[in-house]
């Protein structure tokens, strides 16, 4: 009886082994899926608004920005952040390991299927823009909670008798 308990388990956790082990095929799929949804972009959309955000201090601090200081630092930082985001490999390192712990490699062949569809390249094509407006519309929103912050910090920190020195 001990022996049959034995195999059962040691079977048991060889399966669950083997449903954890991250195959060459399951990241092919991942590549194939962060391929068709543009999912590689995101190292560019990420230079672009870093890039951006960091225009708009410069001129917050000095309205006159020679141009060519503006490309400068578009081209620079296009280029890290496709050094260190993509060329590197590095999304679909970090994707493999994410993909891998939510999906299923049958999941993900399901999730391929779909992005191949009318409307899943619809979704696919329109999915960074999507993602870049969201991101931009969220940065303006958190900015524009600056004021609200202090001021519901400044009145909690006189209603405790504490605040900054």
């Amino acid at each position: 009886m001990l022996k049959v308990i034995l195999m059962s388990s040691a079977l048991l956790f060889s399966q669950v082994t083997l449903a954890d082990e991250l195959t060459e095929e399951k990241k092919q799929v991942i590549d194939e899926m962060l391929d068709i949804t543009g999912a590689l972009k995101i190292g560019e959309m990420m230079g672009q608004a870093a890039s951006n955000q960091m225009i708009a201090m410069m001129r917050q601090q000095n309205k006159d920005i020679d141009p060519k200081v503006e490309g400068i630092i578009k081209d620079e930082m296009n280029a890290i952040m496709h050094d260190e985001f993509i060329a590197n490999g590095f999304v679909n390192q970090m994707s493999y390991k994410i993909y891998h712990k939510h999906f299923s490699l049958q999941e993900l062949k399901e999730i391929v299927d779909f992005y191949k569809t009318k409307t899943g390249s619809k979704m696919a094509s329109l999915l960074p823009e999507i993602t870049q407006q969201s991101m931009m519309e969220g940065q303006k929103h958190g900015a524009s909670l600056g004021p609200k912050i202090q001021q519901r910090l400044q009145a909690r920190f006189a209603a405790e008798g504490v605040g900054p020195k």
